[in-house]
């Protein structure tokens, strides 16, 4: 699972333009130091580190100024005995080794989206204080824009046993540049420390009857990656270009970090996902008998394209006069990121409107604000 908003540094282009654009948007923005000044004394001071394994935090949480409350590990009894890296929960799919899935998104912003799933032949250990020694399986999501390889990831899943219920342990990821090199993007994991206690697991799909209302954690880092799942309804009939599914069920994903992410996904029994508002439509799978795999992988044969690097045609200082457009408030810094197919400036700005911390992203060649990220 790729943490919200995928993307990466061109290192080599950011190395070049970097010191001119620093200095140009430390003059553009001298004057608003004062300002700046004021919006750091709104934010609230950090709260004292606690003992590892230890939550400040019971059942209740904010999300979207609402106050939730939703299940996590203490309510779970999880042990390591009862975790496999195989088996299969009814609405998701089994953790069989050379499992895969495909799927399609043709009007993603950044462009065409493919994402290809495959559940590979080895395990990752684990030994975590309070839930003991065991091993997850290691299934491997890689995003495509317009067939061009963004980016991997491998995520650490387990079954249990004694529930039926899946859970997710941790991943790691890499972002792919544009001669086809993998470059570190991140990585969480159970058991390590995440700045509020020990990262936990999350629940990916309990096990037993679905339960509508029922709400639980389904990434545990609260640095890296941290949301809550609800149960929303059951009985669903949908059809995607892998066919026609009924007794389906819909769950919701909201991150406790960004209150403006929220991800809506089907699923289907002996399938798994079939539909997900973030990554598209299922196309192809292993658990359907007529399914059409052959494309699977075909983006990793097309030949690696050395590429010029794109020229700026604005600078730093109008990129944030753009940004600042857009989204009225103060520019914090500013950097040139990779966005799909584009290479865009990337500016911070805290905004007038709610004092959140918003990235603005405009492209280097045209001037033309093509996202946002809250």
């Amino acid at each position: 699972m790729f943490n919200a908003q995928c993307r990466f540094v061109w290192a080599p282009f950011v190395a070049f333009l970097a010191i001119s654009i620093a200095s140009d948007v430390a003059r553009a923005q001298a004057d608003e130091k004062d300002n700046e000044s004021a919006q750091t004394k709104k934010q609230t001071a950090p709260k004292p580190s606690p003992l590892v394994g230890q939550r400040t935090w019971e059942k209740e949480r904010t999300q979207g100024g609402a106050r939730v409350t939703f299940s996590s590990l203490k309510d779970w009894n999880v042990k390591g005995e009862n975790l496999s890296p195989r088996g299969h929960n009814p609405l998701y799919f089994p953790l069989e080794p050379g499992f895969k899935y495909m799927m399609d998104y043709p009007d993603h912003p950044w462009g065409h989206l493919r994402i290809e799933v495959v559940v590979l032949d080895k395990t990752e250990p684990f030994d975590v204080p309070g839930i003991g020694k065991f091993e997850c399986a290691v299934v491997q999501e890689e995003e495509f824009f317009d067939g061009v390889y963004d980016q991997q990831a491998h995520n650490w899943f387990c079954y249990d046993k004694s529930t039926g219920a899946m859970y997710a342990m941790g991943e790691v990821s890499w972002e792919i540049d544009q001669i086809g090199r993998k470059v570190f993007a991140g990585t969480w994991r159970v058991g390590e420390p995440d700045g509020n206690g020990m990262a936990e697991p999350g629940l990916l799909m309990p096990g037993g009857i679905f339960q509508v209302g029922s709400r639980y954690v389904f990434d545990g880092h609260e640095a890296e990656a941290y949301g809550y799942s609800e149960n929303m309804e059951t009985g669903i009939t949908m059809e995607t270009p892998a066919g026609k599914f009924e007794n389906c069920v819909r769950v919701r994903e909201y991150s406790l970090t960004n209150p403006s992410d929220v991800t809506d996904k089907w699923y289907c029994k002996g399938v798994g996902i079939i539909r997900d508002t973030s990554d598209g439509v299922l196309i192809a799978s292993s658990a359907l008998p007529d399914t059409d795999l052959s494309s699977f992988g075909q983006y990793h044969k097309n030949p690696v394209k050395v590429v010029k690097p794109p020229v700026a045609k604005i600078n730093g200082v109008q990129a944030t006069e753009i940004a600042l457009k857009a989204k009225p408030g103060t520019a914090n810094s500013i950097k040139i990121e990779r966005l799909g197919r584009r290479n865009v400036y990337a500016v911070e700005i805290i905004a007038d409107e709610d004092g959140g911390e918003w990235d603005v992203f405009v492209d280097i060649e045209t001037g033309e604000v093509v996202g946002t990220d809250n």
